[in-house]
């Protein structure tokens, strides 16, 4: 029956029920939420992915999408909470982070405001957390087509690159920033995207977020390249720094005109887009199967 029945089957007439956030607390649920505040961008998107736009009363300043989450009351950054801003919208639930500080938690919650706290590490924890927005917020149904549609997106394009030889997928360097040199490595969203893609992280021998050097990228010589765009000023200064370095010249994504910018929000939050992203890391690594990639700024 899975998480839905492991947690409650219903609200209408329920009791307080509780339900385990990904911090490890057991949160103790009254009823369906009708004011929420989102205290980041990837739980914002999960709200209005959930058709739940019109509940949601208040986000940071970096929460830009969909366009209507940035009509939302604005409650602070992701680190500096106003909390007082927080209060005065009256939110029955407040959706929160691994970034969102532990004093913002432990404040909101000694003045009885729900705090409920995301922290996937997957795509699979990405949709098991969104399940429990759905549940704890009364939109189960869309929650259970939300899951079905993200997990069918990504069987279908694993499906589609299972038959690939270990010679057949790329290796791909993913550029976070290039001063110093950022990358993604091992038990990490990026590194999940291009494994599901039909690629090879060029450095899947290391773990999580990490700086490399500049040689060592020539040595690994990956076959694709993939850079983080930002939407500010600055957002093409590491773009640019890969096509203009006379060092990196010699690697194979240089010479084969084989980098490709990526929208830093598609791939870097744990919302609904998560499938988003391993579409375009399908389309950049086998066009050949899944079509031209096209960046949208």
């Amino acid at each position: 029956m899975g998480l839905w029945f492991l947690v409650f089957s219903s609200f209408p007439g329920a009791q307080a029920e509780t339900i385990s956030d990904d911090a490890g607390r057991e949160v103790e649920i009254p009823s369906p939420c009708e004011r929420i505040v989102s205290l980041s961008p990837a739980t914002t998107e999960i709200v209005f992915s959930l058709s739940l736009g019109e509940k949601l009363v208040g986000v940071t300043t970096y929460c830009n999408y969909p366009e209507e989450a940035k009509k939302k009351e604005k409650v602070g950054t992701i680190n500096e909470i106003g909390l007082e801003k927080v209060v005065e919208l009256q939110p029955d639930l407040v959706l929160a982070s691994s970034l969102t500080p532990p004093n913002v938690v432990e404040r909101l919650e000694s003045l009885g405001i729900t705090v409920f706290v995301l922290d996937p590490h997957n795509i699979s924890e990405v949709i098991e957390g969104i399940e429990k927005v759905a549940i704890i917020s009364g939109a189960e149904n869309k929650g259970k087509e939300l899951k079905e549609a993200m997990e069918e997106e990504v069987r279908e394009v694993r499906d589609k690159v299972s038959h690939l030889s270990p010679e057949e997928r790329p290796t791909v360097f993913h550029l976070l920033w290039h001063d110093p040199l950022w990358t993604a490595g091992k038990d990490t969203f990026v590194n999940e995207f291009i494994t599901i893609a039909g690629g090879q992280n060029a450095f899947a021998d290391l773990s999580g977020y990490v700086i490399v050097d500049l040689e060592e990228l020539i040595r690994r010589n990956p076959d694709i390249i993939t850079v983080v765009e930002d939407h500010g000023e600055e957002g093409s200064l590491s773009y640019q720094f890969l096509l203009s370095d006379s060092r990196l010249k010699v690697v194979n994504a240089i010479q084969n005109h084989k980098v490709f910018p990526v929208d830093s929000d598609i791939v870097s939050r744990s919302s609904a887009r998560v499938v988003d992203a391993v579409r375009i890391f399908a389309s950049i690594i086998h066009p050949e199967i899944f079509g031209e990639y096209e960046y949208q700024s």
